[in-house]
């Protein structure tokens, strides 16, 4: 008996655990406020919010993240514009007051549900929209705070695709897997106009190479926390990610593939077989390009520090050098370590560690080709660029690490 009694008493508890404060086992799905929010609301979207929050304050904040108009007269609307903003609206008109009441009480906040909005309400927790804890504050509060008003216009943008395009974090327990997966899917591309003006732009010796990327892989991230990192093979960025798990360092993670072109010398060998990765094209006579699958890893990082810390940890691991090279050294580097290694930020974050050049970026249809010139060098370039496409050149500060100037400026191989 008393083991019964036990027992009984361990399934009460629970019981009262999970069902007693709301849907607390539900809670855990949603995500934690991020406290970088309101930077990136106002990065993005221009929206910058007060202390108190008003319906209208609320109302104009949504307009500019969605781009459509908005009204909310009180806050128990907010919810039918939640649901409205990211297209939601039919699928709660199909919710019966049976069904939404339901929905409400496994959520555990039916009694503060107004009856004309409970399909609305039930719609947007179970599309994840917000959490019950939050849809119970803003149901009994006449105004918002800040922090949950920036939580829920970044949950209406990450739901609408607006927001930070990523596959994960370094600290996700599948990140390898996720890394796998995507490098599954790429291969040689082209955008048919770009490339031919980027190709004459390195025949007329204004640029030895450039890349070709596509929009939709932009990661959106917080330019004051990202770092993005050029490489080529997959096992290295997953080596490096577990490095940088190994060092305490956690950081949102998208993988931008590229396309690197670049002149290829005959003297290198025989031109090889096309593949998938990598082909080289006689581009005109006795002129060709080599045309590989990249890619570009951005790193939003969580703290600045994290962020300073990577250009260390790079050149302790995955910088190869004379010494680290020789016969006799004991000195371990990740798989597919460069002598160059190319990582850049578009702030100044350190002045020892990094050097300005700049970016001269032409987009058109949904591509961007991104020639990196030194500073006295930039004017010839978007001249040339601008010539061959009648585009507009845009310059995009780039502060790159030291041995990559170093390659740019010709002055030291490693």
């Amino acid at each position: 008996m008393k083991k019964r009694s036990m027992f009984i008493s361990v399934l009460l508890l629970l019981t009262a655990l999970l069902f007693g404060n709301g849907i607390s086992e539900m809670q855990a799905s949603y995500p934690a406020s991020d406290p970088t929010n309101a930077e990136y609301l106002s990065s993005y979207f221009q929206v910058q919010l007060p202390q108190t929050v008003s319906a209208d304050a609320f109302a104009a904040a949504l307009s500019k993240v969605t781009g459509k108009d908005v009204a909310i007269a009180t806050n128990a609307d907010i919810f039918k514009a939640m649901v409205d903003a990211t297209d939601l609206t039919k699928l709660a008109l199909t919710y019966s007051s049976e069904k939404a009441a339901s929905r409400l009480e496994y959520y555990g906040i039916q009694a503060q549900v107004p009856a004309d909005v409970q399909n609305y309400v039930a719609c947007a927790l179970d599309a994840h929209l917000l959490s019950p804890s939050t849809a119970s504050t803003i149901l009994q509060s006449g105004s918002l705070d800040t922090a949950t008003a920036d939580d829920l216009l970044m949950s209406v943008a990450n739901t609408n695709g607006e927001a930070r395009n990523y596959i994960g974090k370094i600290s996700d327990s599948d990140i390898l897997m996720r890394i796998s997966n995507a490098f599954d899917g790429y291969s040689l591309f082209s955008d048919g106009n770009l490339d031919k003006i980027g190709a004459k732009a390195v025949e007329q010796k204004a640029s030895t190479g450039y890349n070709l990327k596509k929009d939709s892989d932009d990661a959106r991230f917080l330019t004051s926390k990202t770092i993005q990192y050029g490489h080529s093979e997959e096992v290295h960025l997953k080596q490096l990610v577990v490095l940088l798990n190994s060092e305490g360092i956690d950081a949102k993670l998208q993988i931008e593939p590229k396309v690197s072109i670049y002149q290829y010398l005959l003297d290198w060998g025989p031109v090889p077989e096309p593949s998938p990765f990598y082909m080289v094209l006689e581009a005109s006579k006795d002129f060709y390009l080599a045309y590989a699958v990249e890619y570009d890893a951005k790193f939003e990082f969580d703290t600045k520090a994290d962020l300073l810390k990577f250009d260390s940890l790079i050149n302790k691991y995955s910088k190869k050098n004379d010494a680290n090279q020789a016969k006799d050294s004991t000195v371990n580097l990740l798989s597919g370590a460069w002598w160059q290694p190319l990582y850049s930020t578009t702030f100044s974050a350190d002045s020892e560690a990094y050097k300005e050049i700049v970016d001269c970026v032409l987009s058109d249809g949904g591509y961007s080709i991104h020639p990196f010139s030194l500073l006295e060098n930039k004017d010839n370039l978007i001249n040339v660029l601008e010539s061959l496409s009648g585009l507009t050149v845009q310059e995009h500060p780039l502060y790159v690490n030291n041995a990559f100037y170093r390659y740019l400026t010709g002055s030291d191989y490693q």
